[in-house]
């Protein structure tokens, strides 16, 4: 049960990071600066890569037991990957909004 909390704990901790660079993102693309963008979705990649990587291995696990405790945390690990999740989602709408207003403006300019 110990690796299994521990995979949830290193899932949760990349949530963490993703929402970070995507609020990060998020602020400088409000301030018109696009010129982070590809690394921005290279730094994603690797994150989701090592999110990846963990639930494979989440799903290698054979849980025999759970004591209430262990209960305990798993749901509560679970409970903030769910708003971590909800935060992302956010901020990823937030940004692809930015970006296709971007495009937008782009293909305007170039009809005018």
């Amino acid at each position: 049960m110990k690796l299994v909390i521990d995979l949830l704990q290193q899932k949760k901790d990349y949530l963490i990071e993703f929402e970070k660079i995507n609020s990060l993102e998020c602020n400088r693309l409000r301030a018109g600066d696009y010129s982070q963008i590809e690394q921005f979705y290279y730094n994603r990649q690797i994150i989701l890569d090592a999110i990846s990587n963990i639930d494979k291995h989440l799903k290698e696990c054979e849980v025999e037991t759970f004591s209430e405790e262990d209960k305990k945390i798993v749901k509560d690990l679970f409970q903030k990957m769910r708003e971590l999740v909800t935060s992302v989602l956010h901020t990823d709408i937030l940004i692809h909004s930015y970006l296709n207003d971007l495009q937008s403006d782009s293909i305007k300019d170039q009809i005018a």
